[in-house]
């Protein structure tokens, strides 16, 4: 069977399980992006890329951060202090964008799922590539596609609608689709009023955006019983 074949049947049959919705993504179709195992810190909730904690009209707040060690701020630039951990595929598609920091997956119908901040030497993908659900991608890191850094190594994750398949969607802003009451390995998203706060709830556990490292394990003297702690296990 041959490669284009394997591949139109593989975003057919994910169009088919999200068909009979008006919006796809509120299908728990997708999952987190990383190892089933791991617990990563939810940094961000949905946010804008603006640093303000209101966003410019019009502006979705379309990101989440997350990292697998906290706080973010300061920490573990080095490169080689993250090559142990992996952005994965939130779901099966075909890779559009495999540019320096940023990986962008298509899912069929134009819908997408980007990875930002990716190690450039890193990148475990090429555009064209079909990539299964948890495929490796690349590693977190503080690397901006415009040059300099960001603060932490971590993945600024993020849903959108591409028209154009060699178009990254972070630059085309209205393709960038609103974050809250998506669903993310059964943990359901929901804004806060202020930019880069949220939550994440999947059944009677609620996780809360913090640059913290909020464990049940570890939890710092400042959570205040909060958690930010997220693994795509059930």
């Amino acid at each position: 069977m041959s490669r284009l074949i394997i591949l139109s049947a593989a975003l057919l049959a994910l169009a088919a399980a999200c068909a009979g919705n008006d919006d796809p993504l509120e299908e728990d179709a997708f999952r987190l992006p990383w190892t089933a195992d791991e617990s990563w810190f939810f940094l961000s909730g949905p946010h804008c890329d603006s640093s303000a904690e209101t966003c410019p009209a019009g502006a979705a707040r379309y990101a989440l951060d997350f990292a697998p060690r906290a706080p973010l701020t300061g920490f573990l630039c080095d490169p080689s202090a993250n090559d142990e951990y992996w952005v994965t595929a939130a779901a099966a598609g075909v890779v559009r964008i495999a540019d320096r920091s940023l990986v962008e997956v298509e899912h069929g119908d134009g819908l997408r799922t980007g990875y930002y901040h990716l190690r450039s030497s890193s990148l475990a993908v090429a555009p064209g590539d079909f990539v299964a659900a948890g495929a490796p991608l690349g590693n977190p890191s503080c690397e901006h596609r415009r040059g300099g850094t960001v603060p932490g190594p971590h993945v600024h994750f993020y849903f959108c609608a591409g028209d154009d398949a060699t178009a990254a969607c972070l630059d085309d802003r209205p393709s960038l689709l609103e974050a809250a009451g998506r669903t993310l390995s059964g943990w359901r998203i929901e804004a806060a009023e202020k930019n880069y706060s949220g939550s994440l709830t999947r059944g009677d556990e609620t996780r809360t955006a913090t640059a913290l490292n909020c464990s049940a394990a570890d939890p710092a003297s400042g959570c205040a019983g909060v958690r930010n702690d997220v693994t795509p296990q059930r």
